[in-house]
């Protein structure tokens, strides 16, 4: 019942008064030997919030601070039982707290130990804590938060150790393990907020077709499976999270199709330098006796034939397009500057360059640094 009345006082104070500040809670520990505590921080706001006659809830239990304290601007409080009047107790295992101060904030979090729960009862000796972040969608900023379990608490102080995402799985062709795949992820949501995390990067499956990246930020990223000759495979993640890793599988099926195979050294693709910063130097070399080969196979004349070069991204979209028309033993260099057919300089990050002549094509991957 109390929980009943306290939401229906919230909604006639957000129907009637100023818009207030929400996610405060920033940090918490039930453990009853080291003390049950709260951490109020608001993210990045810059002046001083008084906290006397702020409620605070929890199950089958409330209370109020009744001493005269003020968070200072983008500062940090902890509310215990020495500054509360009335009874609280957090369960160890699943419960949730409510912060609210007329006319400031309210806040409300839900913890338990079950499978998956976004924030997880904190074990003894341990604390819950937030990382905040500011990440942009469709040019917009959005303040986001992870949970994570830490084993060090840092109540009255900036959360730290706060480790970061993981997603890993396997590639598998027919159904079997591959080793060697290149697997790339690339950030998709553009974050704000600084941290060492990555937001790129590269590697490959070991002998049992796995791999797996660490140290992700909480958002989603495009990952990418390139293996032979077959064309990249890419998937958007589900948004990661630090309690619960990522699992993601790659599926190659078939056989290499014959306008995947590797062109033989008559057929030259030279690419220099790579990685490259401002200029990529691209090179490809087709002999007239391959020429008079594929104009016989597809019309019976020999004739020039049509030679495309694209630059795609690990999504697989078209970035650059350098098609042209080519002539038996023409060795033409073309010169890619990072940008793509607007003009555009491009992210830094992985891309491939594909020839195609006729009934063959040739991939390679470069990489463009900044």
């Amino acid at each position: 019942m109390k929980r009943i009345a306290f939401l229906f006082l919230i909604l006639s104070v957000l129907m009637f008064a100023n818009p207030l500040l929400t996610g405060v809670i920033n940090e918490f520990q039930t453990d009853t030997i080291l003390g049950q505590k709260i951490e109020f921080h608001p993210i990045n706001y810059g002046w001083e919030i008084p906290l006397v006659n702020t409620k605070v809830y929890a199950p089958g239990c409330s209370a109020f601070i009744d001493t005269s304290i003020s968070n200072p601007p983008y500062g940090y409080t902890v509310i215990d039982s020495t500054i509360l009047n009335g009874n609280i107790f957090l369960p160890l295992y699943t419960g949730y707290i409510y912060l609210y101060k007329p006319d400031y904030f309210i806040d409300e979090i839900n913890y338990s130990d079950t499978l998956h729960s976004p924030i997880l009862a904190p074990p003894p000796g341990a604390s819950a804590s937030r990382f905040a972040f500011i990440y942009f969608y469709n040019n917009q900023p959005y303040p986001s938060e992870d949970w994570y379990l830490d084993s060090t608490p840092t109540l009255g102080t900036q959360n730290d150790d706060y480790p970061g995402c993981v997603i890993s799985g396997y590639v598998y062709l027919n159904n079997n393990p591959i080793p060697n795949a290149i697997i790339t992820a690339n950030i998709a949501d553009s974050i704000q907020t600084s941290g060492p995390f990555h937001k790129a990067c590269t590697t490959y499956t070991n002998n049992d077709g796995f791999y797996k990246f660490d140290s992700l930020w909480p958002v989603r990223y495009w990952m990418t499976a390139t293996f032979g000759n077959y064309p990249p495979y890419s998937e958007l993640s589900p948004r990661l999270w630090a309690l619960w890793q990522t699992n993601l599988n790659f599926y190659f099926v078939g056989g290499e199709e014959s306008k995947f195979e590797i062109l033989s050294l008559q057929e030259l693709l030279n690419i220099y330098p790579n990685p490259f910063r401002n200029k990529l130097d691209i090179r490809y070399e087709i002999s007239e006796t391959r020429y008079e080969t594929m104009n016989e196979h597809i019309s019976g004349i020999s004739n020039p034939i049509s030679v495309g070069l694209k630059i795609y991204d690990v999504t697989g979209r078209m970035v650059r397009d350098f098609s042209r028309l080519t002539v038996n033993g023409e060795r033409p260099t073309i010169l890619w500057d990072g940008t793509d057919d607007s003009g555009r300089k491009i992210s830094p990050g992985v891309y491939f360059v594909h020839l195609e002549a006729g009934d063959l094509t040739k991939i390679e991957k470069v990489v463009l640094i900044r």
